[in-house]
């Protein structure tokens, strides 16, 4: 209990936003207790239910519209039964749940307002491979131009990389021309490259994407489309190092600026700090470029944003 106060009062204080923290041994209990915790101001936001006891009484005042996994639909079917409550639906047995509504989702319900814990956690999987890439508003026909597109495709591969903490193999590039516009010459290509060692290193990725671009880059071409392929993505604590060439010190210094990066980005504001690759020729405009001329505030990370009450 004191520990869901706790967590209120600092959600509360940090972003101002209430909350009602309901806490059981299932997640079904813990979502019907957190509706008790937001309907009485006497559970101080925080409601508990760890005994069988405290079950049957808050299943028995429990609406059965408000159980998680129960719709509208079933909603309606259940109380054309006569089961207007949670305890209603909980006390009819397992064999009857499955007969009557042959779907494993209702069934899981059912255990977890009996206590057994069986809706598995929603943890996000890993991409196995990672893509950015963008149509422009116009045609690119110049490579320096299409160059910074890649890069910028390129870094933002490596941030993902990093947020789900893993590293990849091959990076792939490739490039495209305007399908739609039949009277110019057409051409699309692609090329990969494979890494030493697994990177998830900015400058790596963003250096090897340059080299791709230039194996397939041809003049004159007008081209509309471009992108990065991250691929076989592995987790950043399992690397198969190059035994030949691999510098220990370089990757540890990589790994202390893509982290310093990182975190001044998340302060400062997304791109806040780049490659120089990552710049567009002066008056270059385009949809993904980098702009700052009217960034939000930060008033929760930066003390020169705080916010001024009159």
């Amino acid at each position: 209990r004191d520990w869901g106060e706790q967590l209120h009062d600092r959600i509360q204080m940090s972003v101002g936003m209430p909350i009602s923290i309901g806490i059981a041994r299932t997640k079904t209990l813990a979502k019907m207790a957190s509706y008790f915790a937001k309907k009485y101001p006497g559970y101080n936001h925080v409601c508990i239910i760890d005994s069988e006891e405290q079950r049957l009484k808050a299943a028995r005042l429990y609406p059965i519209g408000e159980i998680w996994g129960i719709g509208r639909r079933y909603q309606a079917r259940l109380e054309a039964m006569g089961i207007r409550t949670a305890h209603d639906f909980a006390s009819h047995s397992a064999s009857w749940v499955r007969s009557t509504f042959k779907t494993v989702v209702i069934e899981r319900t059912w255990a977890e307002l009996n206590g057994t814990d069986c809706i598995p956690d929603d943890i996000p999987k890993r991409k196995k491979s990672i893509c950015t890439s963008r149509s422009f508003e116009g045609m690119v026909n110049d490579f320096d131009t299409l160059r910074t597109h890649v890069a910028n495709f390129a870094a933002r591969c490596a941030e993902k990389l990093r947020k789900q903490q893993s590293a990849a193999n091959i990076i792939g590039v490739f490039i495209d021309s305007n399908h739609f516009r039949p009277e110019l010459e057409q051409y699309s290509n692609m090329t990969e490259k494979t890494f030493a060692t697994p990177t998830s290193a900015t400058i790596d990725i963003v250096k090897a994407a340059t080299a791709c671009l230039k194996r397939i880059y041809r003049q004159g071409i007008y081209y509309k489309r471009a992108g990065v392929i991250m691929m076989e993505v592995v987790t950043n604590t399992a690397i198969q190092t190059d035994l030949f060439n691999f510098d220990v010190d370089r990757h540890r210094h990589m790994t202390q600026l893509d982290n310093a990066v990182d975190k001044i980005n998340k302060v400062d504001g997304s791109e806040t700090v780049i490659l120089s690759a990552q710049q567009y020729p002066k008056g270059k405009k385009f949809a993904d470029a980098i702009k700052h001329d009217h960034k939000s505030l930060n008033p929760t990370t930066r003390w020169s944003d705080i916010i001024k009450l009159k």
